[in-house]
């Protein structure tokens, strides 16, 4: 046997830098994957809505559940306890019942560039026009019977649903909706009540309400 396979052959010692270099590298990686793997397992405490929560709505504890849940590096996004909810903090964005609460909903009542306006409706609107909607605003001018065709126009493309009343007056049903319309567009929709126009609440199919 030649020296040269002598030294191929020659078992490696455990004082080789290149095989504790080897070992090192093992560790550093076993030791890595365990802590992802903890991380991925660990649960945060996360605030939950019990029920619809409207832009403009007041933020009450009352209104939230605290659950477990595993968030990962997304855990610095969400409120985990009520005392992350400042006192007088209202929602800036609509939040679903059995959704986690995001820090991006909280906000001051100052923030919230909405105004409620009611808007009584002729006729049932889609069941899909409920509390936390976004919808459109379409008004149609009141002499519509007048005039060769009817011309609807978009008011407003970004409001939401605050509440839906259902009454009666006697006898005959009646249905008014309060929606949440920009600033800018207060004017116009209440220009369009006061002239008895027809205003029509459309609700946009997978919107998930607006942030002001």
């Amino acid at each position: 046997m030649t020296a040269v396979a002598a030294m191929r052959l020659r078992r490696p010692r455990w004082r080789d830098p290149r095989l504790l270099v080897g070992i090192v590298l093992v560790l550093l990686s076993v030791a890595g994957g365990m802590l992802l793997v903890s991380r991925l397992a660990a649960t945060t405490p996360v605030l939950v809505a019990r029920n619809d929560i409207v832009v403009g709505d007041t933020l009450d504890p009352a209104d939230f559940v605290t659950a477990e849940v595993r968030l990962g590096e997304q855990a610095a996004a969400y409120v985990g306890s009520p005392d992350q909810v400042p006192e007088g903090a209202v929602a800036v964005q609509t939040v679903r019942a059995g959704e986690l609460l995001p820090i991006s909903s909280v906000g001051q009542g100052d923030g919230v560039q909405l105004r409620p306006v009611v808007i009584e409706v002729d006729e049932a609107v889609a069941a899909s026009v409920a509390p936390g909607a976004q919808v459109e605003l379409w008004s149609t001018p009141a002499d519509a019977g007048t005039m060769d065709r009817a011309q609807a126009s978009l008011l407003v493309d970004g409001a939401v649903v605050r509440s839906v009343d259902e009454g009666s007056s006697l006898g005959m049903r009646s249905m008014s909706v309060e929606v949440l319309v920009p600033v800018e567009a207060v004017a116009p929709v209440l220009e369009a009540l006061a002239a008895e126009d027809r205003v029509d609440v459309i609700a946009v199919p997978g919107a998930r309400g607006v942030t002001p």
